[in-house]
Parts: C-alpha cells; structure tokens; sequence
C-alpha cells in the first residue's frame, strides 16, 4: 500500500494548482456514484491542473482502498515482474498488473483509455483478493465507466 501512496503524493504534489483531497459536495458524489450505494466506498477527489483524482476507502463487510486518477498523464508503468490478469472495468477490458506485498497484502493496477478523451490509471490495495474483486465489482458500476459522458452542449 505505502508504493501506491508514495507515488499518488508525488502526483499530487507535481501539479501545481493541485487542490487536497475533498469529500465531493453531495450533488457531484451522487453524479459521480450513479446507481452505487454511498455506503461501500467513502471517496474523496483532488482536482489539478490537468487531473481529477478520487482516493476511495472501502467500508465494511469490505476493506482495502481504490485511487482513481483520470487526466492526461497517468503515472502508470507496466512492470514485468508483475503478474498480470485480464478483467473488465465497466464495459472497457483491462489488464491488471498484480502483485504481492511481502506481508500478503495484494496491489492491482492498470491503465485505461477512456473514450479516447482521457487517461485512467486505477490502483486498487487490499489484504484479501475477494476484497480486490469487490471493489472491482463496484467500480465497474460507476457511470465512469459504464456511460459515455455526454456532449457539453453550453460550450
């Protein structure tokens, strides 16, 4: 879990105009959560210049945390001594980057293409691999990746 951390605090603290993390108001949780129950993940969103990131803590019966990072430059890197897994987000497939912390702990990574707008880079840290896959689970309901953003029409 700390590697993830390290690194969204470094991309954090590379963007200047970089807002702290937020809970998001409840009309914007509410857009972003769609038909998700507010009581699986508490999230919090970071707005950069260039980057929205959302750090979710995952609330029992589940355990573990998810971070989101959406922009033009994910940080991502495939690291070949990882074991990789195939999977869907949504509608999009991924292929997870996984690996196993020395205390069992377990890290999924990967890097999507959203609707050729932007970037997305989603870790995922937890104890449990039934963890993992729940947060997935849940994840993948978020209209971010299961409704292509409409045209901003006032523009």
């Amino acid at each position: 879990m700390r590697n993830s951390s390290i690194v969204l605090l470094f991309v954090l603290l590379l963007s200047t105009r970089a807002e702290g993390a937020k809970p998001m108001p409840p009309k914007e949780l509410a857009e972003f959560l769609g038909p998700v129950s507010p009581k699986t993940i508490a999230w919090t969103k970071t707005v950069g210049s260039d980057f929205d990131a959302y750090s979710g803590r995952a609330m029992p019966p589940l355990s573990g945390a998810v971070n989101i990072h959406i922009g033009g430059w994910p940080h991502f890197k495939p690291n070949a001594a990882r074991t990789t897994v195939t999977g869907r987000l949504g509608m999009f497939p991924v292929t997870w980057h996984r690996k196993v912390a020395p205390d069992g702990s377990i890290n999924q990574e990967a890097a999507l293409r959203l609707y050729d707008l932007w970037k997305v880079d989603i870790w995922i840290e937890a104890k449990r691999q039934s963890d993992i896959d729940g947060i997935i689970a849940i994840v993948s309901r978020l209209p971010t990746f299961t409704q292509k953003p409409k045209p901003n029409l006032s523009q």
